[in-house]
């Protein structure tokens, strides 16, 4: 009985565990996420979405490597100032047939005042995908006075910091 009992544990830890696990089944279909424009207008300015996605192989805790993190710039194409209730909550990154969903991380950092015009977030832990893959990345951008956007930069490749 004890026995039974441990063996169906074990296969409910692993039941949540790979529950846990990236990649996940996105909200939306990948077809949907893979139709978002290149640009959103919001109160008559426009915005476009710069990425940097990567793994980090710096020596230390990450032994073969990071998990995936992905690094999206909201920017203002008119240079202007970013907005304040304009904000991007949620980020999609696909390869092929993959799909890595999650909220941005509550990182707080200082507007860099050379680049006013961006609002930059960030999300970590995603799957180890291999440096070079070539991938799409989504952000929903949220807007104090209306309806979620999603925004997507095509072709993306996987950097590394070394």
């Amino acid at each position: 009985m004890q026995k039974a009992l441990g063996v169906i544990a074990a296969v409910v830890f692993g039941l949540f565990s790979a529950s846990c696990q990236n990649p996940v089944t996105p909200t939306f279909h990948a077809e949907d996420l893979l139709a978002a424009p290149l640009v959103v207008e919001i109160n008559g300015s426009q915005f476009t979405l710069e990425t940097f996605v990567y793994r980090d192989f710096m020596p230390g805790d990450n032994a073969g490597g990071s998990p995936l993190i992905a690094v999206a710039f909201l920017t203002a194409v008119d240079g202007q100032p970013f907005p304040a209730e304009v904000d991007g909550t949620r980020i999609w990154v696909i390869k092929g047939s993959e799909v890595w969903e999650t909220n941005f991380a509550d990182e707080s950092r200082p507007r860099d005042q050379a680049h006013l015009y961006q609002l930059q977030k960030v999300a970590r832990g995603g799957p180890k995908w291999d440096v070079g893959a070539q991938v799409e990345v989504i952000v929903r951008v949220t807007v104090s006075t209306g309806s979620p956007l999603l925004l997507r930069a095509p072709k993306q490749v996987i950097g590394s910091v070394v």
